[in-house]
């Protein structure tokens, strides 16, 4: 009995059951056989944790709704930090969940390899030496955009009690595959087709997105830096490529974080997907996406290009690994 009492004074201030085994010298499972004796209304008040219920109210869930409409969280602790809510973080993303509200998840990075590093080393330094400039840099990408939201958003479905699909295919029925291309004064025209876009239909958008489009300089003082992706470098599609007067130029693998087009689809799908929109056909998905891509600013495209040097100046100084971009 005298063991129990030293073991509640201990506990009552704070202290684990380790901590409490070795001041006490006593064995872990002595400790956790009379921690669970203790009596509930005697615990102190951090033992008594509220509930996620008392936790997080109505008042609550409007905060978050205003603060999601005037600015982008790429993550639910990012959230929780900026509206200073109390309770853990797991919590809070299952309030997130059961309120149906969906936010990015954690962009991971790629596991590279050292010779993944040495390109981008090689990569940067070569560009850096040769000087260049950002605004004469086109960057473009190829995208798949669904109607159920895209693999990076994590939300529940409308419909409780909703079977899974069994297979990918038909958790996405509705896909479209788009095009796009932007530069310091520039965007393109959305090419959307329904499916994948393979590389003759890349190759097609290309030619019909820049050389249809108005430049104030000619097309060929311009420089296209695209993906390391297999189908922009078909043997069959690249001349066809060199003959429309466009220089293309590849940036290394696993270098998303150079492309400044990537932000331009985080931006088309916060957009696309703003209050937890579905698009349950294949025409109002299109219409949406178009209407998504004419929406964004011109100046946000600007900075984001103009980006592209700093980019390079932070791989090369961090010799090709990862930035933070």
């Amino acid at each position: 009995m005298q063991c129990f009492a030293k073991i509640q004074r201990e506990r009552r201030k704070g202290k684990g059951r380790n901590e409490t085994a070795r001041s006490l010298h006593v064995s872990v499972n002595t400790v956790t056989k009379y921690t669970n004796t203790l009596i509930v209304d005697e615990r102190p008040g951090w033992m008594n944790r509220k509930g996620q219920s008392q936790l997080y109210t109505g008042k609550t869930l409007k905060k978050v709704q205003i603060e999601i409409k005037n600015k982008t969280y790429c993550s639910a602790i990012q959230l929780k930090k900026a509206l200073k809510l109390p309770g853990s973080d797991r919590s809070f993303q299952r309030f997130l969940i059961a309120n149906k509200i969906g936010l990015h998840k954690h962009r991971r990075v790629p596991h590279f390899q050292p010779h993944h590093i040495q390109n981008r080393y090689n990569f940067a330094k070569e560009t850096i030496s040769k000087g260049f400039l950002p605004e004469l840099c086109l960057f473009d990408d190829e995208k798949t955009v669904r109607g159920r939201g895209p693999d990076k958003y994590y939300r529940s479905l409308r419909e409780e009690n909703t079977p899974q699909p069994e297979s990918k295919s038909r958790a996405h029925p509705n896909t479209v595959g788009i095009w796009g291309c932007v530069g310091v004064g520039f965007k393109s025209k959305l090419f959307v087709t329904d499916g994948t876009i393979d590389g003759a239909t890349y190759t097609d958008a290309v030619i019909n997105g820049l050389s249809k489009a108005k430049w104030i300089l000619p097309l060929d003082t311009r420089v296209l830096l695209s993906d390391n992706a297999g189908w922009h470098k078909k043997r069959d599609e690249m001349p066809r490529i060199e003959r429309a007067n466009i220089k293309q130029k590849f940036l290394p693998p696993l270098s998303s974080d150079l492309n400044p087009i990537e932000h331009v689809w985080a931006l088309l799908s916060s957009k696309l997907y703003e209050n937890c929109a579905i698009y349950d056909t294949v025409d109002s998905l299109r219409k949406a996406v178009i209407k998504a891509w004419n929406s964004i600013p011109q100046e946000s495209i600007d900075n984001l290009v103009l980006s592209y040097g700093d980019r390079l100046l932070e791989c090369y100084s961090r010799e090709g690994k990862m930035t933070k971009y």
